[in-house]
């Protein structure tokens, strides 16, 4: 079972979803990593303008030690819309799930897919 995000995930790239926000006036997004202190150091030995976040040979977390954070944020829609500066106070607590069984089990369980996620990267409205 390989599934792309699960790999971005594993080389320390955030994933994003955007989901059915609680009020209209909002967007809301999932936002999902691996836990701070094990998202891979970037390698030594490579020119400073290196850019290896893609590269099949960057560093990456092995997947039985592989621990997550996931949050759910939302802004005000018009704030998005108008390049305003958002507001923060609808940004979540992390909820932390410590195996790679448990991230798919608690999507699984929110009716939510890891393959729908994207890599942060792609997406230039999520104000975070």
């Amino acid at each position: 079972m390989k599934h792309e995000s699960i790999d971005s995930l594993l080389r320390g790239r955030t994933l994003l979803l955007e989901v059915a926000p609680e009020d209209a006036d909002y967007r809301t997004w999932i936002e999902l990593s691996l836990q701070d202190e094990l998202k891979p150091a970037y390698p030594f030995r490579t020119d400073s303008y290196a850019m290896l976040g893609n590269s099949p040979y960057s560093n990456h977390c092995d997947h039985n030690i592989a621990a997550f954070k996931l949050r759910k944020s939302s802004f005000f829609a018009s704030d998005i819309e108008n390049d305003f500066d958002t507001s923060y106070d609808k940004v979540g607590s992390y909820i932390k799930l410590n195996t790679l069984d448990e991230l798919i089990k608690y999507l699984s369980e929110n009716k939510l897919l890891i393959d729908d996620f994207t890599d942060s990267s792609n997406i230039d409205d999520y104000p975070l």
